[in-house]
This record gives structure tokens, C-alpha cells and sequence, in this order.
């Protein structure tokens, strides 16, 4: 027992000096500003169909010399009616940080609400991870729990 216990510490601390951690950096937002960007996208439309079936019953009676048929059919058509391609236009929440680097470059930050949460980020200092042309930044609620915005470096200003 003992030595699987010495196993998995052994397996858990070498686990733990293999992970590589992002770096840190403190970042100075100097100013946030949201905006909506707008989305256009465009539907494909159908054209008509038409779909007919028919149902025949009958009967033939043959008396030998003469062979009588008396029979029916019924058919029904359905059809739908084409639609035309449509346009729909959405919008998207974004958020600008115009920040200054701990080298003293000024960069935009850019986050869109359409696909994760984003927050409006008072100046001020915050610490961010960086993951390649990416920072996530933690700015804190009210209840001054941690959250984790990625935010990515768009240019400078």
C-alpha cells in the first residue's frame, strides 16, 4: 500500500513539473468602449414541389364471353409553394480595452459577446495571461469573484 501511495505522488509531481503555465502580466486598461457589429447572412429559398399519388380499386367479372371491369381512381396532389432566399440581419456585442503593455505599447483588446462573455473593464490594472495574440484578463464582480475574459490583441492606438 505503501508504495502505491510513493507511486502516485511520484506520477502526480512529475505531472505537475511537466505542466507549463502561461505567463503573467499586469496590463493598464485606460479605456473601454462597447459597440455592436452588425450581421448579415442569407438564407437559401426552395422551389415549388408537387407530389401526386392515386389510388386505383376495381373489380372484373368474366361471364365468358364477355369480361366486364368497373373500377375507380382517385388521385390527390399535393404541392408547396417556392420561398424566395431571405436576408437576416443580426447584432453582435463587442467590447474595445484600449490598453497599455508592461513594454508601454498602447494595443486595442477586442471581445465579442456573440461568442463568450465579456465584461466592461474600468481603468485600471489588471493581470492577464498570455497565449499567443490573446490575453485572458481577470477582472473580478461584485462579490469580487474571478473571471477569466479572453480578449484578443488587434492592433494599436
Amino acid at each position: 500500500m505503501a508504495l502505491l501511495l510513493r507511486t502516485q505522488l511520484l506520477i502526480l509531481t512529475s505531472c505537475l513539473a511537466i505542466a507549463k503555465d502561461n505567463p503573467t502580466i499586469t496590463v493598464q486598461v485606460v479605456n473601454t468602449q462597447a459597440s455592436e457589429r452588425q450581421l448579415t447572412y442569407t438564407t437559401p429559398g426552395h422551389s415549388g414541389s408537387s407530389n401526386t399519388t392515386c389510388d386505383t380499386n376495381g373489380s372484373a367479372i368474366d361471364t365468358g364471353t364477355v369480361t366486364s371491369i368497373n373500377a375507380n381512381t382517385n388521385c390527390t396532389t399535393t404541392s408547396s409553394a417556392p420561398t424566395p432566399p431571405q436576408t437576416h440581419t443580426r447584432t453582435i456585442a463587442q467590447e474595445h480595452v484600449y490598453a497599455i503593455m508592461p513594454d508601454g505599447a498602447h494595443v486595442t483588446l477586442w471581445c465579442q459577446a456573440g461568442f463568450r462573455h465579456c465584461y466592461y473593464l474600468q481603468p485600471g490594472s489588471y493581470t492577464a495571461e498570455v497565449k499567443g495574440n490573446s490575453l485572458w484578463m481577470y477582472a473580478h464582480d461584485l462579490s469580487g469573484k474571478a473571471h477569466k475574459i479572453k480578449y484578443r490583441a488587434v492592433g494599436g492606438w
